[in-house]
């Protein structure tokens, strides 16, 4: 297998896996508020939850339900089940984790492709990211500081390209002397993990006496950031691979980063769960050192897969979908809130609700039938499913309608 591609021919697998990626963002977004759904069971140690579910809504679920039997938070904290919060890991979990190490795979060859304007485009490229991410999240929350998955990706862009200024065998080394930093000060440091923790509401524009800190914990803190980082360093190194184009260095490098990262993440994780030490375990909310090594891991190894079936045997008619939203990602990103604002806008949002709403039951009520009913009303099980798979294809229809007209969004 010592396949060299054409230099000029492009690797069909990366829009593929960004495709991927992409289409599984936009479905597990839209089913994130239907309970329950199928495919619920432990994953990794988990609480009990579906695998279109992050795993940390299992305990968010269960701090409700107590709370609503009328347990305070100090008796749901002396719950058994307290242990294992936020613990695990889901398919879910795995979409913020590959979307990041596809940005690392990709850093090697642009680097290539743009020269000494490079360096140029990287800072532009992490400013834009930054004010684009504060954007996207005040569209939907309101105008504040929110530190949402773009402004992430941001510093992990980042710290992905300078790690291209160390030597080769210093860019190895820089991605474990991130993740035990960020273990180390997990375990030391009480702010590191908790900073901005508190019941006071966020603060933003329509809430100026809201807690100025909890913005920043939308999706993790900024310096936990750096553990998305770490992924996509990985990336980084199988980007150099891939930017050979020869097909027995990809493989190589794939499956030993697979290797490297998997089987010790995972083994962090074990420990973790026989000691009670639930730090070292799964976690995508504290995005801790195991859950990074175990899913930027497995991400080469997807990789490597889709890259021998699309690029090695040619198999390219199932991918056509995913290239979609592959080739025009950040629109499909953004693209979700502004659909999801003009739906409101003519009245079609209700429709995606998670629960039985006026709009839907008016709807309900034009024929009596209980599979009508079911249809519209139940979005419990597959037919959550079903409606998360209707909204995906509404947006994937208009990212196909933006390709056809040429208009892309690129940062």
């Amino acid at each position: 297998m010592n396949k060299i591609l054409e230099s000029s021919k492009r690797i069909e697998a990366i829009d593929t896996f960004r495709g991927i990626t992409i289409f599984l963002m936009v479905f597990v977004i839209a089913v994130a508020g239907y309970h329950p759904l199928p495919q619920t069971m432990s994953w990794f140690g988990s609480l009990p939850v579906s695998t279109w579910h992050h795993a940390e809504a299992a305990w968010e679920r269960l701090e409700a339900a107590k709370a609503a039997e009328g347990l305070t938070p100090e008796q749901i904290e002396e719950l058994p089940e307290h242990s294992l919060k936020n613990v695990g890991l889901t398919l879910t979990d795995l979409v913020a984790p590959f979307f990041v190490f596809i940005v690392g795979l990709c850093i090697p060859l642009s680097r290539r492709r743009r020269g000494q304007e490079w360096w140029r485009r990287v800072i532009s490229r992490t400013v834009k990211l930054l004010a684009a991410g504060v954007l996207y999240i005040s569209l939907i929350f309101g105008l504040s500081w929110w530190w949402g998955i773009l402004q992430a990706i941001a510093i992990s862009y980042l710290m992905g390209s300078v790690m291209l200024l160390l030597p080769k065998w210093g860019r190895w080394t820089a991605v474990f002397g991130v993740l035990l930093f960020h273990m180390l000060m997990s375990e030391i440091a009480p702010w590191w993990l908790h900073f901005g923790e508190t019941a006071a509401p966020f603060f933003k524009i329509s809430m100026l006496s809201g807690s100025l800190a909890k913005p920043l914990r939308l999706h993790c803190l900024p310096w936990v950031s750096i553990s998305y980082g770490a992924m996509t360093m990985i990336g980084v190194l199988l980007g150099e691979a891939v930017a050979t184009k020869e097909t027995s260095q990809i493989f190589r490098r794939g499956f030993l980063l697979a290797v490297v990262f998997m089987i010790p993440g995972y083994l962090i994780h074990k420990i973790g769960l026989m000691t009670g030490h639930t730090l070292f375990c799964f976690n995508k909310a504290d995005v801790t050192a195991s859950y990074a090594m175990f899913s930027a891991g497995f991400a080469s190894l997807v990789f490597i897969g889709i890259y021998y079936i699309v690029d090695i045997r040619e198999y390219r008619r199932w991918t056509t979908p995913f290239k979609v939203l592959g080739v025009n990602a950040l629109l499909a990103y953004f693209m979700q809130v502004i659909m999801r604002l003009a739906f409101r806008a003519l009245g079609l949002e209700a429709f995606f609700s998670g629960r039985p709403n006026s709009t839907l039951m008016q709807w309900a009520n034009l024929f009596d039938s209980p599979l009508w009913h079911s249809f519209l009303l139940d979005k419990s099980g597959y037919n959550g499913l079903l409606w998360g798979l209707i909204w995906t294809t509404c947006l994937w229809m208009i990212i196909y309608y933006c390709n056809k007209r040429n208009i892309y969004w690129k940062l």
